[in-house]
């Protein structure tokens, strides 16, 4: 396993960590008395966070596809985001399914800040030499050669 695998376990490992002691609560209720709903705001928080580095390591273990640990934090980080754009707002469901659904959101969002500046590392900033400072010239692009502009959804056609 290289490094990225092994702070991705890492990191699955302390949210399993951060869930159980926020679970343990519910075990000493008898001997302290009441739940809150802080404490339930905690699980779920907890919970959501925890399933976001539990789908990094299992694309890394091959439960999914077997992809490299780099790999595995980009395709996660892309689900979290998706989520937090595509999500729509509940109108009906109760308050526990309002208070899920933006434990949810956070969880997505706690993962996204504390993978940002790994995941800035890991992708290729562009190309320097692909333009030069000044922009194209005269001299150094003629219209008879330039290759013809296309769309993105033409070339994935």
């Amino acid at each position: 396993m290289g490094r990225l695998e092994d702070l991705a376990q890492h990191n699955a490992n302390l949210a399993r960590h951060e869930l159980s002691e926020a679970l343990n609560r519910l075990a000493r209720l008898d001997d302290e008395g009441t739940l809150r709903a802080r404490d339930l705001g905690r699980i779920a928080y907890a919970y959501h966070r925890m399933s976001w580095w539990q789908q990094v390591t299992d694309l890394i273990c091959g439960h999914e596809e077997t992809v490299d640990g780099a790999s595995a934090l980009l395709i996660v980080r892309q689900r979290a985001q998706e989520l937090l754009i595509n999500a729509r707002p509940l109108t009906n469901g109760g308050l526990f399914a309002l208070a899920m659904a933006e434990s949810c959101r956070g969880g997505a969002r706690a993962f996204l800040d504390a993978t940002q500046t790994l995941a800035d590392a890991l992708t290729t900033p562009p190309a320097r030499d692909a333009c030069p400072a000044g922009g194209p010239t005269a001299h150094t692009a003629s219209p008879a050669v330039a290759e013809p502009v296309i769309s993105a959804r033409e070339y994935h056609l």
